[in-house]
């Protein structure tokens, strides 16, 4: 008897909880922020607006095409993720904010048609998480991509106007550069790699290559990290990859740089001297560029690449 009350009393509060969940819906109010924050149709999308405390950029869509403040074409790729992201985001947890208590640090995105607001939100980075206030609302969510858990969403949803500038070659910040290889001229190559505690350690790559014996100097190899943001090129060169790669002209090449991000993003720059014409002397100022399988060689100023090319004495402190 007291085994038929207990199991009366079970199904009893079953059908109750069944009830509850049918009639008050605690998910509704997930679904319907949802729909606040989801972009429903990128195609209709004309204008986007994106600015914090530090930059702020006006995207504008002219005849199918995308340009910066509406007058330079952007790199399509970059808006591109931008929309991707925006209409795939999926709501992980809810928090509740005071009245009252906006964050002046946060990023402000506004996607419009024509000039009607689409979605409007506050996005933040909280603890390596990602924060959206879609506007006007005390709640706030953190959110991931559906499907691409790992997406960087502070770069994708970059302020900056560097990060949409067409002829982008890469853009990397620093925390998510997990390995660095560099391979030289001279022969020396070796490999920095960061651990999930942010330790970093340095590998010789070949037999020839001895780490010197003083300590691995901190602030110049996070510094190297940093090097892989906004790194553009001038333009394609008109020389392919395969006149590159003969071995009378390997043996003239300058450096062999690797990166890879935590995400699992690769870039391999092969970089070579640039001749404006045959016989000229190498540029001082630009160089040849073959990055990943681009059958083409880019040329790309040496700003963004002598930084790359240290030796690795750079790297140590004194012996």
């Amino acid at each position: 008897m007291r085994s038929s009350k207990y199991t009366g009393v079970l199904i009893s509060v079953l059908l109750i909880a069944a009830l509850l969940l049918i009639f008050t819906d605690p998910w509704s109010t997930l679904r319907k922020e949802g729909k606040r924050i989801i972009l429903k149709d990128r195609s209709a999308i004309d204008r986007i607006l994106i600015w914090d405390l530090y930059d702020s950029i006006h995207l504008i869509k002219q005849n199918q095409s995308w340009y910066l403040f509406g007058t330079e074409k952007v790199n399509q790729v970059a808006v591109d993720n931008l929309l991707f992201a925006a209409e795939r985001l999926h709501i992980s947890s809810v928090i509740t904010l005071d009245k009252g208590s906006g964050n002046r640090a946060a990023r402000k995105l506004r996607y419009y048609k024509g000039e009607k607001v689409q979605v409007a939100y506050d996005f933040q980075m909280v603890d390596d998480q990602y924060l959206i206030t879609p506007q006007g609302s005390d709640q706030s969510y953190y959110i991931t991509v559906s499907g691409h858990a790992g997406r960087n969403l502070d770069k994708v949803f970059s302020s900056s106007a560097n990060h949409f500038r067409e002829h982008l070659l890469m853009d990397l910040v620093p925390s998510e550069v997990s390995l660095v290889e560099i391979e030289l001229d001279s022969g020396e190559a070796f490999r920095l790699v960061r651990n999930e505690e942010d330790e970093i350690a340095c590998y010789s790559m070949n037999s020839t290559t001895q780490l010197p014996s003083g300590k691995l100097d901190d602030l110049s190899v996070r510094l190297l990290f940093s090097y892989f943001t906004s790194i553009r090129y001038d333009q394609p060169a008109g020389i392919g990859s395969e006149s590159l790669l003969v071995e009378d002209r390997i043996s003239s090449r300058l450096a062999r740089l690797h990166v890879e991000t935590i995400g699992g993003e690769k870039h391999t720059l092969q970089v070579f001297p640039f001749y404006e014409t045959t016989g000229a002397e190498a540029h001082m100022f630009k160089a040849l560029v073959l990055h990943n399988e681009n059958p083409e060689a880019l040329i790309i100023n040496y700003l963004y690449l002598d930084v790359l090319m240290r030796d690795l004495s750079h790297y140590f402190g004194e012996k």
